[in-house]
């Protein structure tokens, strides 16, 4: 096992202990990925990661998958099977070696009911849980090459952000923005399924508008959300434009989502809560009489998902700590004329905090 598995598996067993838990079962997921660098393409077949307390690791694999298992699942166990076999008479061979009938097992969040079906119909007395109460707070803190592939990532969207915004005049609509951005996102090295949006006009009041067959054109603020995974790690930046000359309502507008965001971004650092930062934007805006058009959270986590903990929002308690990633993106949007919204991914450093992503934030006017 290399020695970043070996830790992270020594983390992991730290934590199930401390919350009582006997097992995690993980499914094909950015959690399984995490724990063991292995991250199949989940379908019906059962495929699961048995990581007990006590006793070494199972994986159940159909034997379609097994080829590429054994070289990057460094669990020594791997049991596999075909389609025809009995499922359920494996999972309860693997339960019973591992002394999990009435276990609690902590489930992997989003694994499927059919997956879940099966693991409790082997062991019906065990006590089932959320893998996230295990997993989560393990992958809050990025380690220093999880930060090194962010940073990468985000190097990435900003390339191809600049590419979007030379697009934006060529007579093409927003979806289509949407498909070359994604076009060179790939090219670059991006992968892993997008959310990329591009908003023009008043659809761009519209904080996750679906892009559509409209056609950015003058008079137009439009903004462009882009982002995707390099080696499965994830960055996320906004940026809002015009074409042609705004109006003094945009220009006063745009500068104030600027600062608050600038605010936001100089507000994180170790020792501040996620909510101080949500509030940092949100009190700036308010002073500016813009808070009632500010309607969404100041930030989503982000790592081997586009939108993972942390919550950058009010009521969120939780202290930051080196090594966390997410994003600052302050908003205000005018239903039926206009939004604007500044997006950055940043990471909490030792002293304060470091932006991965850097595009010029001034006002870009085409």
């Amino acid at each position: 096992m290399e020695k970043m598995y070996a830790e992270r598996h020594n983390k992991l067993l730290e934590v199930m202990r401390d919350k009582g838990w006997d097992c995690v079962i993980l499914w094909p997921s950015p959690n399984m990925y995490y724990m063991t660098g292995y991250y199949p393409k989940p379908d019906e077949r059962l495929q699961i990661a048995f990581i007990p307390v006590q006793g070494e690791p199972v994986l159940i694999v159909p034997r379609l998958y097994s080829g590429e298992s054994k070289h990057k699942c460094w669990i020594k166990d791997q049991r596999s099977w075909i389609d025809g076999d009995d499922i359920l008479a494996l999972t309860k061979d693997v339960i019973k070696d591992l002394g999990l009938k009435d276990a609690r097992i902590a489930l992997d969040d989003t694994m499927g009911f059919l997956q879940v079906s099966t693991i409790q119909a082997a062991c019906p007395k065990a006590e089932f849980g959320l893998a996230g109460t295990v997993m989560s707070p393990l992958r809050l803190e990025k380690g220093p090459e999880e930060i090194a592939l962010m940073q990468k990532s985000s190097q990435i969207s900003d390339e191809v952000m600049q590419i979007g915004i030379d697009a934006c005049l060529s007579g093409q609509n927003e979806q289509q923005l949407v498909d070359l951005v994604e076009y060179e996102l790939r090219k670059r090295g991006m992968a892993n399924g997008f959310s990329n949006l591009i908003a023009s006009g008043t659809h761009s009041a519209l904080p996750h508008h679906v892009s559509s067959k409209r056609v950015p054109q003058k008079g137009d603020a439009v903004f462009l959300d882009i982002g995707g995974a390099y080696e499965r790690y994830w960055s996320d930046i906004t940026r809002t434009i015009h074409i042609g000359p705004p109006s003094a309502k945009f220009i006063e507008t745009y500068e104030a989502v600027k600062e608050a965001q600038q605010r936001a971004s100089e507000a994180v650092k170790p020792g501040v809560t996620a909510e101080e930062v949500h509030e940092t934007a949100f009190g700036y805006l308010e002073k500016k009489g813009l808070s009632k058009y500010f309607f969404h959270r100041v930030g989503h986590g982000m790592g081997l998902e586009g939108h993972e903990l942390i919550s950058i929002n009010r009521g969120n308690h939780l202290v930051l700590k080196p090594g966390m990633t997410f994003s600052v993106e302050p908003g205000v949007y005018f239903e039926g004329e206009f939004g604007i919204r500044i997006e950055d991914t940043v990471v909490v450093t030792e002293t304060g905090h470091k932006s991965l992503t850097e595009f010029t934030r001034d006002l870009i006017v085409l």
